[in-house]
């Protein structure tokens, strides 16, 4: 007899709060997580028209930690949300839904060039959730995802980011 195959897990709410580079990303998106409601108009989701299916996962912002030399990345910001998202999805834990509610928070930082790619041995796990299964999933929506490159008009060698992933918690 055969053991049975693990089903994909479906896609959860990747709501980014942000406080940094500028407000107006910030209350774009906290007013998207307001007005979820899934179906065919996107929902309030940065990423598009699916339901929410780890309400408990979602993150907790991302923060910019590099001299963003006077450039505009909101919409750059957003793609990297829908991005994430798409790629943290199949990642998450089953157990961080009912009935076990895993719960934690993972903070990493890493660098983006101006390619969009990665810097390569950026990326550092500066806060576990104290499960590793969450801390993989964290660590792999940033590994695994293809981010579109910088905006032109930023000429710094990188952009360094700090993102929170909760599991089952809520942002202070």
């Amino acid at each position: 007899m055969e053991a049975p195959r693990p089903t994909a897990v479906p896609k959860p709410s990747f709501a980014m709060n942000s406080s940094n580079p500028g407000d107006a990303l910030r209350d774009a998106l906290r007013n998207a997580a307001r007005n979820r409601g899934g179906g065919e108009s996107g929902g309030g989701n940065l990423g598009g028209g699916h339901m929410r299916m780890h309400p408990g996962a979602g993150s907790g912002g991302v923060q910019v930690l590099s001299d963003t030399q006077g450039v505009d990345f909101n919409g750059w910001l957003q793609r990297w949300h829908y991005e994430t998202e798409k790629t943290w999805d199949p990642l998450i834990p089953d157990e961080v839904n009912a009935p076990i509610y895993k719960s934690g928070m993972v903070a990493v930082r890493f660098r983006v060039l101006p390619n969009g790619r990665l810097m390569e041995g950026s990326m550092v796990l500066e806060g576990r959730s104290g499960d590793v299964a969450l801390d993989r999933a964290a660590w792999g929506a940033l590994t695994g995802s293809n981010y579109p490159p910088l905006p032109r008009d930023f000429h710094g060698p990188y952009l360094e980011l700090r993102a929170f992933f909760l599991y089952n918690m809520r942002e202070k």
